[in-house]
């Protein structure tokens, strides 16, 4: 885990979620630019096309994605936004640039009629053959039905400044910036989509470029569709990649799953050496510490649990590293122990695990997180907690208990401060909970922190700098994670914590409230972080967690 109190002020760089790395520069400025043209959001439309024209995007690309979009977000959203590329592009021609005007649309050579031609290719795209019955609204007003082959199909299709896919990734894009009352077309589209070889990820990272620039509820209408699309024609909602070696004959799998929020989370499937997929097995998820990644401790757990025979999981909580989720670096405790069952929901359906042989493993943060997860989900068999932190005790009360609770309410008050000016308009504050630099006042636990997610031998990754959003600090403070752990019982609990780690109490005070069966397992010599990856600390702990697994799930 993150040290438990803030040292500085900083605003991190942005952490980009799996699905919108699926997709290519070009790919996700004509979702970007499509969204916000059907939205008719100009503010943010206007620096989405600079930083298209920056990305080596042509002028004439993006006119196109606005001259598509008017076909299914009207002339006035259309014509808006071609004003404002044109504002664009005279703003940036007075600072002396010159952008790439790009080619212009191929002559037209076919000799056939508009309406043959666009039907043919409406045939084409959707897979519907030209002499099918027609839609209700065709039979209603047969107009529409030309309109939409002569000049939909026709003279937008056969415009080769885009090609089919990236025209239904705009169509796709605009159709879920309009909300409510679209959804069959929405489908429709994605169906297309997906035959003019769309991905499924590339499908879901337009989704994600909705809930970032258009909204919650239109991105979360949009995965419920494209699930239902991608289950209706047998293909798995849920994205993995194929398995690659790991070490010592583990396999690793990217996969992905939804939580009940439908937030994306991502993780790394780890197969044993000897996996047979005829068999299935006990398997263990392992939850990251607070403000960690899965490339880090929980990654390196789940690898050594897989080579003593389990399949197990680590993924990244919601709003971090390549999971989804926006704003990114919020900490939400609801939504941290919600991920924990959304794990579960994806083992219980995977062909390799057994479904009653369910453990979770949490680090630090992750662990308190862990043990309110196991309280209301029953799935979980067995639960073990590695240097574990009460987030919501550690944010009260801070490291130690040191914060007294006039400075807690000083904070809180601030905290109030701080959301009403961000409200109105005030760039969001983020605190990193490692120090901005080390003195002779650093007390020796937060130098631990450094030498582990700081030092590139040990935990650095891009993914997890050590900040988050200042205000997640009101509801962590709300966070009692161990108010009725007694009711974990009859399914049993293991505490391993370092005899010498700061956080000792936490696990101390867990362990005290926990009912039987449970266990407080102390390393000689240890601290906090030195659990996390110590070669000499891992020959005690993963034999511990070993035969602790094998005990209970089984």
């Amino acid at each position: 885990m993150l040290i438990c109190i803030f040292f500085g002020y900083g605003i991190a760089a942005a952490q980009n979620p799996k699905m919108e790395q699926v997709m290519n520069s070009k790919q996700k400025h004509i979702a970007e630019v499509a969204a916000l043209t059907g939205k008719g959001d100009l503010d943010k439309l206007n620096p989405a096309l600079t930083d298209g024209l920056n990305d080596g995007m042509t002028v004439g690309e993006l006119k196109e994605v606005m001259v598509h979009a008017y076909a299914y977000c009207g002339f006035p959203r259309a014509l808006r936004g071609l004003q404002t590329l044109v504002a664009v592009l005279d703003e940036r021609k007075a600072k002396g640039i010159e952008d790439n005007r790009g080619r212009e649309a191929s002559p037209i050579t076919d000799t056939r009629s508009k309406y043959e031609r666009g039907r043919d290719i409406l045939a084409e795209i959707s897979g519907v053959p030209a002499d099918a019955p027609k839609a209700n609204y065709a039979v209603l007003a047969p107009e529409i039905e030309v309109f939409l082959k002569e000049h939909l199909f026709a003279d937008l299709f056969e415009r080769d400044v885009l090609t089919y896919a990236e025209r239904e990734l705009a169509t796709v894009a605009v159709i879920a910036s309009l909300g409510k009352g679209v959804e069959p077309m929405l489908k429709g589209h994605m169906g297309i989509a997906l035959n003019v070889d769309v991905t499924p990820d590339e499908l879901r990272g337009v989704l994600a470029i909705i809930e970032k620039n258009i909204g919650r509820s239109e991105a979360d209408a949009g995965k419920l569709i494209l699930n239902e699309l991608l289950q209706s024609k047998g293909v798995i909602a849920d994205s993995q990649a194929p398995a690659v070696a790991a070490e010592n004959g583990v396999k690793k799998q990217k996969v992905t799953f939804h939580n009940r929020f439908l937030i994306d989370v991502v993780g790394d499937l780890y197969f044993p050496a000897n996996y047979d997929p005829a068999n299935k097995y006990a398997a263990i998820i392992v939850g990251h510490p607070f403000g960690g990644v899965k490339e880090q401790t929980s990654g390196l757990h789940a690898c050594k649990l897989a080579e003593l025979g389990y399949v197990t999981l680590a993924f990244d909580a919601s709003y971090y590293g390549e999971s989804g989720g926006y704003p990114r670096r919020i900490e939400s405790p609801e939504v941290r122990v919600e991920d924990f069952s959304a794990a579960v929901d994806f083992l219980t359906n995977h062909p390799a695990v057994d479904a009653d042989k369910i453990g979770v493993i949490g680090i630090c943060g992750g662990g308190c997180y862990s043990v309110s997860a196991a309280q209301i989900d029953h799935r979980i068999k067995a639960l073990a907690t590695i240097s574990m932190y009460d987030m919501g005790r550690a944010r009260r009360q801070g490291v130690g208990d040191s914060q007294t609770y006039e400075q807690r309410m000083a904070i809180l008050d601030e905290i109030g401060r701080q959301r009403t000016a961000e409200y109105g308009g005030v760039a969001r504050k983020d605190i990193r909970a490692l120090p901005e630099k080390v003195d002779e006042n650093t007390p020796k636990f937060a130098i631990d922190f450094l030498d582990y997610y700081d030092n590139p031998e040990r935990g650095q990754h891009p993914n997890s700098t050590g900040y988050y959003s200042y205000t997640s600090l009101a509801p962590m403070m709300n966070f009692f994670p161990f108010a009725q752990i007694e009711t974990i019982s009859p399914r049993p609990v293991l505490f391993i914590v370092g005899e010498n780690a700061v956080s000792a109490y936490f696990s101390e005070d867990a362990y005290a409230k926990a009912a039987e069966p449970k266990e407080l397992f102390v390393v000689p010599g240890a601290t906090h972080v030195d659990l996390y990856d110590q070669p000499e600390y891992l020959k005690i702990t993963l034999p511990k967690l070993d035969t602790f697994f094998k005990q209970y799930l089984k």
